[in-house]
């Protein structure tokens, strides 16, 4: 029997093309593409090609990612990761508490994982905001949604004139709600773990907030930044499956930094379908996953 699959995702990054190529080739398997950038609905006659779907796999970019899910939900046509999921990962302040959550349900299994002392915040009133940080510094402000590239930033506050320089460049955002880390001093480094069903993967690479720290350049291209193969622990192993079970995941990536002082790993953040940049053959077992999880629901 043959199934079909929707893909909604943007298809010019380097891996999913791939990823799209290998799933096309599967005979039992029929892949109908979507850009969530270009291919929209009329909401009273959605296409017959996605009402009649046996799974739809969402790499979410925008709110018609989001659009889709919600469909799929109300039809009971079978995601990856369903609505709910997606939609706490795509909020910053709801996937802290979920973090939380499963970190405190399993505190003796995972005592070397923890995470930042984390707030949500507004930039209305400037000065009230500059009064309620200064004895936080230094922290980290974070875009509130993290699915839209073009409105998503992390920017170091190390003093309090900083605050100005980050309303000065992200004026538009003083209206709106932000999320706020405490920052941590680290080895200068992120370990990036990629979950992929049972397999976990580790790549290590420079902390940008380390390379703006040091260089102070006037942009940094994260995805340009080197990367290398890291030997993921037992202990990261067992924490990647409590996430995925406690979470509803079963594709998605998390960042952890070390302190300097001990050896406890913090979590600062977590992605529903990350870039796996860095993995090498990373499109094979993406869509050996993909393949077995449609001819087996």
């Amino acid at each position: 029997m043959v199934k079909k699959i929707v893909f909604s995702v943007i298809q010019n990054h380097n891996i999913i093309k791939k990823v799209i190529t290998r799933l096309q080739q599967v005979k039992t398997l029929n892949l109908i593409l979507h850009d969530p950038t270009q291919d929209f609905f009329c909401l009273s006659d959605m296409p017959q090609s996605i009402k009649n779907a046996d799974l739809i796999v969402v790499k979410v970019r925008n709110e018609c990612s989001i659009d889709m899910l919600h469909f799929a939900k109300l039809y009971n046509i079978p995601t990856l990761h369903d609505v709910d999921t997606v939609l706490i990962c795509k909020n910053k302040i709801a996937l802290d508490y979920s973090l939380r959550t499963a970190l405190n349900k399993h505190e003796d299994a995972l005592g070397k994982f923890v995470m930042p002392n984390s707030w949500n915040q507004s930039l209305t009133d400037v000065n009230k905001f500059k009064e309620w940080a200064l004895p936080k510094l230094p922290i980290v402000i974070k875009s509130h949604y993290q699915h839209d590239k073009y409105n998503r930033f992390n920017f170091l506050v190390q003093e309090i004139d900083d605050v100005d320089k980050f309303c000065e460049r992200y004026n538009k955002f003083l209206y709106y709600d932000v999320y706020i880390q405490q920052f941590i001093e680290c080895d200068g480094f992120e370990y990036k773990i990629y979950v992929i069903g049972d397999k976990v993967f580790g790549i290590k690479r420079k902390n940008p907030i380390y390379i703006y720290l040091r260089d102070k350049p006037e942009n940094i291209d994260a995805s340009a930044i080197e990367r290398e193969k890291f030997e993921i622990s037992e202990e990261i192993k067992h924490f990647s499956k409590i996430l995925s079970m406690e979470l509803n995941l079963k594709i998605f990536g998390f960042d952890l930094v070390r302190r300097l002082d001990h050896d406890k790993f913090y979590i600062i953040d977590l992605n529903d379908f990350p870039s796996f940049r860095g993995i090498p053959n990373v499109e094979r077992d993406l869509k050996e996953y993909i393949e077995n999880y449609a001819l087996n629901i």
